[in-house]
C-alpha cells in the first residue's frame, strides 16, 4: 500500500508519503523552514484522510473518476483534470471525467489535434510542459484553462497494457512539483487505466446496440429467439414495432404469434415451423401474411436456423423477420401497371424499346419484332438481331448518329428511319420497308452522363411512299424550267411554281384570287384572246405564242400551253398553263453562239474562229501570185510585269483596252482576233507587208498612248511580227507560225516594234540550235526534273490526282521555263524524247505511291500533239505505262485546245485508240485561242481544264457565265471539268456553287517535288483517319 499527502501554499509545498510502513517528509525547496514546520501540523491532519485514500480501490466507475479529480485539485490545487478515453483509431479522447477547481465540468470529445495528448497517446509515456503551455496550444487552453501555464500528461493502461486512455493535469501558474504529483498518481492510475478501459468497452457496447437497433429500424428487420427447451422468446425492439405491439413488457409466446397469423396463412406456416423443427430438410424461409389487432394486413419474411444438441435435438432457433408489406404494395402496382402496360402495347402499331447504355442490353416488346418479321431472338441478342434487319448504308448513319446525340450536353429527342433488308420484311407491293426509331434520353447517372435511352418504333412504309409521291410532283412543280400557273374554274389564281415568279417576278401570294389578266402586255387584240378561248373551250387546251409583262415592265415571249381540267361529272374544276421564257432561251443561244467564236473578255474574235477565217481566206484564193495578204502577230511588252504589280484585274483592263485601240485602227472587227493572253492577231486582206507595217505602225503609235486606268497611268508597248501570204508562208499553220517568230524576234530586238518575217531572221536559228542542243543533252543526261500539282475533289477538299509539270534546272542560266524550252523542243524534234522522259519519270514515280498504299492516286502529265503525230512508229504510250505494270487508267494525257483543234483532223484518230486503250484525255487551256465549245464536240475529252484565266476574273459576270456555261455542258456530256489557277477561297466557294468537280492551284498547293506529294497524301490519310476516330 502507498499513500502521498501533499499541501502547498503560494511559495512551499511539503509532502508525506506513507510506503511499506515507513513515513518520509520533505518540501518543494529540500530545505525545511520555520514556515514549513508551521505547516507540517495541517499535512499531519491531511495524513488523518489517509483512510479516504485507500478507498480509491474500493471505487469505479464515474464516482471514480470524479473522487480522483477532487483529490488532484485538494492535494496539488490543479486547475483542471481531464480523465479521458482516446479512440480505437488514435483520433480524438472522450473526457469521462473533468473538475475544473473543485467543480465537476461537463463530459465532451475532441480530437488529437494540436493539443498536448496527443503526445501522449504518440509517445504512450508522461508527458510534461513546465510552463508557455497557452503560447505552444493557444486553442487547447482557450478551450479548457485560460492563461494555462503548466501540463501534466500521464497514460493509462488496461490491463493487457493497451493504452486506453490520458490522465491531464492543467495549472493556471507555473507547477514546480511535478515529481511530487506524478509520485502521488502513480497510487492510483494502475487502477484507473483498468476502470477507464472497462467504461470504454461500456461505451462501445452501447454505440454497437444502439447501431443494431437503428439498422433493424431502418431495414424493417427483427430479430428473434425461441428457446424451445425453456419455452421462452427473445425479441428486439423492431418485432415488437413490427408487431405493432406498443408495450415490450408483454412476453411474447407462440400462441401471441399464432394468433397474429392470417388466418388463411396460419395453418401452413405452422406447420413449416414445426416440420424444419423436427428435420434440417425443411428450410424455415417463407413469406405470409399477419394481421394486427387493428385488422392491419402486413406481409413478412421470415427467416431461422435451428440449433441442436449432440444427440440432434433441437434446443434453440433464433431467426430473423423482415416487414416487406411496402415491396408486396409496390410489387402488386407494378404487377397491374405491368399488365396494363402490356395490354396497351399490345394495343398500339408502335413497338416500344429501351436500351441501356452501360451493359449495352435492348429491352423490346413484341410489336417491336412483328415490326421487323422475326421472332423475337435469344436473350441478350436482341441489339445486333435488330441491327442485323437494317440495310447497312442506313445502319451506319443511324449509328453515327446515335452517338452523336449520346455525347450532346442538351439531347433531346433522337429519331432516324431506315430500310429493313428484303430478307427481314418486304412491303405488299413488293417495295422496301421503312421503318423509324423515335427515343429520348430517360435516366442519367450522377455526372449527367445519359445511361438509358427509351423510345417507339414505328412502321412508316406507306409514309414513305406517299411522301416519295408527293414530293416528286412537288420537285416537278417546283424545279421544272417551264413555268406554271393554276386557276380555278373562275379563271382566279390558286396557285404558281417557282419558275413562275422568277419569270415574272411576282410572287405567289401576290397572285393569289386575281385573274391571269394582270400578265397582259397589251400587244394581243381581243380578237387574239377570243380566239385562245374558244379553243380552249372546244377542244380542251390551247397552245401558241403570247407576249406577256414581267411586274418590272418588260415585256417577253412566252411559248405557252393551257390546258382544261375536269372532274368526273365533265365539269371544269381548274385551267392549267405551262410555259417558258423564249426570249431567255434565245438570249442562251446568243450567249452560246457569242462564246463559241468570241473572247468573252474582249469580245474579239477568238483563236479558233480566226484560224478559220485564215484558213477560209486561203482556200478563197485563185491564183497565188495575184492575191496576196498579210498577218499582224501582236504580243504586249512586259504584261506579267503588269499583272504581277497590280494584279490579275488590273491585266484584264489593259486587255480591254488594247482590244478597244485595235478596234480603232482596224475597220473591220472580225478580223482582229484575241489569240491568247496578251496576244492579238489581225488579218490584212489584199495588203503587202509594207502596207501591213504601216498598218502595224499605227497599231504601235496607238498603243503607245499613255491612259489612265483605276487612277493609274498606264505605259504600253507592244512587238508585231508580220507574216504575208505566199511569201512567209502558204498555209495558216506557216503564216501564224512565222509572224509569231517574227514577233518573238522583235521582242529580242527590244520590244515596241514592226518586224517583218524574211529571210533575215534566219540568224535566229543559230540561237534556237544552241537551246536545242542543251536542251537534247539535258534529256539524255537527265538534267530535267518532274514536279507534281494536287488536283483536289472541289467539294471534299481530298487529292483526287496530281499533274506532272517538267522543270529544266540548266547549269549556266539556272531554272528554266517550260515556255521557252517546250516550244524549241517542238520545232526541233525534241519534244517526244522530252515527252518520254517525262512520262517515265511519271511512271516511277506512280509504281512507287501505288507500292506505299495509294493505289488510287491518278497522275496527268502534257504532252505535245506534235509528238503522237510524229512518233514514226516509236513504241505507243500505252507500252510504255504497261512496262512498269500500271493500269492504263493511271495515267492521263492533257493536251492543249489550241494545239488539238488546229491538228483535229490529224488527231481524231489517235485520241479515239487512246480511249479505247482506257487512257483519259483531258483539254488543257480550255477557253483560250480558238473555239472552246465546238472542240467539245470535235475531241469528245474526258475532262476539261478551265483556263486559269476565266478564274481569275471569275468575279466578273460575263466571266462567271461562261465557266457556268461550260461546266453545265459539261455535266450533260458527261465530262469532268478541273478548274485550274484557283487561288483564293471566294473563288473555289463561285465553283462549288457551279459543281466543279476539281479545282487545281495555289489555294491549296504549288507544284513540289515527288517526295513531297507522299507527305501531302499520308498528312491526308492520317486526317481521314482521325475524323474517323472522332465519328466513333
Amino acid at each position: 500500500m502507498f499513500c502521498y499527502i501533499a499541501f502547498m501554499n503560494a511559495r512551499d509545498c511539503f509532502y508525506l508519503s506513507f510506503s511499506c510502513g515507513k513515513v518520509r517528509c520533505g518540501c518543494g525547496d529540500s530545505v525545511i523552514t520555520k514556515q514549513a514546520l508551521r505547516l507540517l501540523l495541517v499535512i499531519i491532519e491531511k495524513l488523518m484522510d489517509y483512510k479516504k485514500l485507500n478507498t480509491f480501490n474500493q471505487l469505479c466507475g464515474q464516482e471514480l473518476f470524479d473522487t480522483v479529480g477532487l483529490s488532484l485539485y485538494e492535494a496539488f490545487a490543479v486547475d483542471k483534470v481531464i480523465i479521458g478515453s482516446v479512440h480505437d483509431d488514435n483520433e480524438g479522447v472522450h473526457i469521462l471525467s473533468s473538475c475544473f477547481q473543485g467543480e465537476r465540468g461537463e463530459k465532451s470529445y475532441f480530437p488529437l489535434i494540436n493539443v498536448p495528448e496527443n503526445q501522449v497517446v504518440e509517445l504512450c509515456q508522461r508527458v510534461i510542459i513546465p510552463n508557455a503551455l497557452e503560447q505552444a496550444y493557444p486553442l487547447y487552453t482557450n478551450q479548457h484553462v485560460e492563461s494555462a501555464e503548466t501540463y501534466v500528461g500521464i497514460p493509462l493502461y488496461a490491463r493487457n497494457q493497451q493504452l486506453v486512455g490520458v490522465l491531464s493535469c492543467i495549472f493556471k501558474r507555473r507547477f514546480d512539483s511535478v515529481d511530487a504529483l506524478c509520485e502521488f498518481c502513480e497510487t492510483f492510475t494502475g487502477y484507473l487505466g483498468h476502470e477507464v478501459g472497462y467504461e470504454t468497452l461500456l461505451m462501445r457496447q452501447s454505440q454497437l446496440q444502439w447501431q443494431l437497433e437503428e439498422g433493424q429500424r431502418v431495414a424493417k428487420v427483427g430479430s428473434w429467439i425461441w428457446n424451445l427447451q425453456e419455452e421462452y422468446f427473445e425479441w428486439s425492439k423492431e418485432v415488437y414495432r413490427i408487431y405493432d405491439i406498443k408495450d415490450e413488457s408483454v412476453l411474447p409466446t407462440l400462441s401471441l404469434l399464432s394468433a397474429l397469423i392470417h388466418p388463411e396463412d396460419r395453418e401452413w406456416v405452422l406447420d413449416t415451423l414445426h416440420r424444419s423443427i423436427e428435420s434440417d430438410a425443411v428450410n424455415y424461409n417463407l413469406v405470409h401474411r399477419v394481421q394486427l389487432w387493428d385488422g392491419t394486413i402486413k406481409y413478412l419474411r421470415k427467416r431461422a436456423e435451428v440449433l441442436r444438441d449432440s444427440q440432434g435435438k433441437a434446443i434453440e432457433m433464433r431467426g430473423t423477420v423482415h416487414d416487406v408489406t411496402d415491396v408486396y404494395q409496390i410489387s402488386a402496382k407494378l404487377n397491374k401497371a405491368s399488365r396494363q402496360l402490356t395490354t396497351t402495347f399490345n394495343s398500339v402499331d408502335e413497338g416500344i424499346w429501351e436500351f441501356d447504355l452501360e451493359r449495352r442490353e435492348l429491352a423490346t416488346s413484341a410489336k417491336f419484332w412483328h415490326l421487323l418479321g422475326r421472332e423475337k431472338p435469344k436473350e441478350g441478342d436482341d441489339l445486333e438481331a435488330w441491327l442485323s434487319c437494317i440495310v447497312e448504308e442506313d445502319r451506319d448513319e443511324g449509328v453515327d448518329y446515335f452517338d452523336r446525340f449520346i455525347q450532346q450536353q442538351h439531347a433531346s429527342v433522337f429519331q432516324f428511319e431506315f430500310r429493313l433488308k428484303p430478307c427481314s420484311r418486304v412491303a405488299v407491293d413488293g417495295n422496301e420497308c421503312w421503318l423509324t426509331v423515335k427515343g429520348s434520353i430517360v435516366a442519367r447517372d450522377e455526372n449527367g452522363k445519359p445511361t438509358k435511352v427509351a423510345g417507339i418504333q414505328r412502321d412508316i412504309t406507306h409514309t414513305v411512299e406517299a411522301k416519295r409521291q408527293l414530293d416528286r410532283a412537288q420537285v416537278v412543280f417546283d424545279n421544272t424550267s417551264e413555268c406554271i400557273l393554276i386557276t380555278d374554274k373562275h379563271n382566279k389564281i390558286i396557285s404558281v411554281n417557282r419558275a413562275f415568279e422568277e419569270t415574272t417576278g411576282y410572287r405567289e401570294k401576290e397572285l393569289l384570287g386575281l385573274s391571269p389578266s394582270i400578265l397582259s402586255s397589251g400587244i394581243h387584240d381581243a380578237k387574239y384572246y377570243h380566239s385562245l378561248w374558244h379553243n380552249l373551250n372546244r377542244y380542251g387546251h390551247w397552245k401558241g405564242e403570247v407576249w406577256n409583262r414581267r411586274k418590272n415592265g418588260e415585256i417577253y415571249p412566252e411559248e405557252i400551253s393551257i390546258n382544261v381540267i375536269r372532274d368526273d361529272n365533265e365539269e371544269i374544276i381548274n385551267f392549267v398553263a405551262v410555259f417558258r421564257d423564249i426570249s431567255h432561251w434565245k438570249k442562251a443561244e446568243e450567249q452560246l453562239t457569242f462564246f463559241a467564236y468570241k473572247d468573252p473578255l474582249t469580245g474579239l474574235v477568238n483563236r479558233r474562229s480566226f484560224v478559220q477565217r485564215v484558213k477560209k481566206h486561203i482556200s478563197s484564193i485563185d491564183d497565188k501570185r495575184a492575191q496576196t495578204f498579210s498577218l499582224l502577230f501582236i504580243d504586249m511588252d512586259d504584261f506579267k510585269s503588269l499583272n504581277d504589280l497590280y494584279g490579275h484585274d488590273f491585266g484584264d483592263k489593259v486587255l480591254v483596252h488594247i482590244a478597244s485601240c485595235l478596234k480603232r485602227v482596224f475597220p473591220v472587227a472580225d478580223d482582229i482576233c484575241r489569240y491568247g493572253g496578251d496576244e492579238f492577231c489581225v488579218l490584212l486582206p489584199e495588203t503587202t507587208s509594207g502596207a501591213a507595217r504601216v498598218w502595224g505602225q499605227q497599231v504601235v503609235d496607238s498603243v503607245a498612248e499613255a491612259f489612265v486606268l483605276d487612277d493609274i497611268e498606264v505605259n504600253t508597248t507592244v512587238s508585231i511580227g508580220i507574216s504575208t501570204y505566199p511569201e512567209s508562208g502558204e498555209t495558216h499553220t506557216e503564216l501564224l507560225k512565222n509572224a509569231d517568230y517574227a514577233m518573238y524576234n522583235m521582242k529580242g530586238q527590244g520590244r515596241n516594234g514592226i518586224c517583218q518575217y524574211d529571210s533575215a531572221l534566219q540568224s535566229d536559228y543559230i540561237e534556237k540550235l544552241k537551246m536545242r542542243d542543251r536542251l537534247k543533252k539535258a534529256i539524255s543526261d537527265e538534267l530535267l526534273t518532274v514536279y507534281y500539282q494536287p488536283v483536289v475533289d472541289a467539294k471534299t477538299g481530298q487529292i483526287s490526282r496530281f499533274e506532272a509539270l517538267i522543270r529544266w534546272i540548266d547549269e549556266i542560266e539556272g531554272s528554266i521555263s517550260p515556255a521557252e524550252f517546250i516550244p524549241v523542243a517542238e520545232r526541233y524534234g525534241l519534244i517526244r524524247p522530252l515527252g518520254d522522259f517525262v512520262l517515265h519519270q511519271v511512271c516511277r514515280d506512280l509504281k512507287q505511291l501505288h507500292q506505299f498504299g495509294f493505289s488510287d492516286v491518278t497522275i496527268s502529265l502534257n504532252r505535245s500533239v506534235k509528238e503522237f503525230i510524229s512518233s514514226n512508229g516509236l513504241p505507243p504510250i500505252w507500252d510504255t505505262i504497261e512496262s512498269y505494270g500500271l493500269p492504263l487508267n493511271a495515267i492521263i494525257v492533257e493536251i492543249t485546245e489550241s494545239t488539238a483543234s488546229s491538228e483535229s483532223s490529224d488527231i481524231q484518230s489517235l485520241l479515239s485508240s487512246f480511249k479505247q486503250k482506257g487512257i483519259e484525255i483531258a483539254l488543257d487551256d480550255f477557253g483560250t485561242g480558238f473555239s472552246s465549245l465546238s472542240s467539245i464536240v470535235e475531241l469528245r475529252p474526258n475532262i476539261i481544264k478551265i483556263d486559269r484565266s476565266f478564274i481569275e476574273g471569275i468575279d466578273k459576270q460575263e466571266n462567271r457565265t461562261l465557266v457556268s456555261l461550260i461546266i453545265d455542258l459539261s455535266h450533260k456530256l458527261g465530262i469532268q471539268v478541273v478548274a485550274e489557277g484557283v487561288e483564293t477561297r471566294k473563288q473555289l466557294n463561285i465553283l462549288r456553287e457551279m459543281n466543279c468537280h476539281f479545282v487545281q492551284g495555289f489555294f491549296y498547293s504549288p507544284a513540289v517535288p515527288f517526295s513531297n506529294c507522299i507527305s501531302i497524301l499520308e498528312g491526308q490519310l492520317l486526317g481521314q483517319a482521325l475524323a474517323k476516330q472522332v465519328r466513333k
